[in-house]
């Protein structure tokens, strides 16, 4: 037996609900699933986008290892490559280097995994 209120299952003699307490009615039937909901990894309102098509790989680290967020625009993700550009620069400002350094390490493998279809651009 069901309990109408929580959905809890009771055994066939039980007066009341051993979840919620409530009183059990005879033939209740179990209260309907909810409707499964589409989950996604990225932020609600993000766009999915396709892999950039016709890009290397290794020519976005490579554009990457030269310059912050130049491999990114090579992938056409310009927000991100303003990210990284920006943020390289002041990263070096700010932090005598030590950001640049994680985000010229972050735009390489960016570059690399956006071009081979593994992450999606922003």
């Amino acid at each position: 037996m069901f309990c109408s209120k929580c959905g809890a299952e009771n055994p066939e003699t039980a007066r009341f609900c051993a979840k919620c307490g409530s009183a059990l009615s005879f033939g209740a039937e179990p209260p309907a699933a909810a409707p499964l909901q589409a989950t996604m990894r990225s932020s609600p309102g993000a766009v999915e986008t396709a892999p950039p098509a016709g890009k290397t790989p290794w020519v976005a680290a490579l554009l990457s290892f030269f310059i912050c967020g130049l491999g990114q625009l090579y992938n056409n993700d310009f927000k991100k490559a303003a990210v990284m550009f920006f943020g390289a620069i002041l990263g070096f400002w700010l932090t005598a280097g030590v950001a640049t350094f994680a985000i010229w390490v972050w735009g390489m493998i960016d570059g690399w995994q956006v071009a081979a279809g593994k992450f999606n651009r922003w």
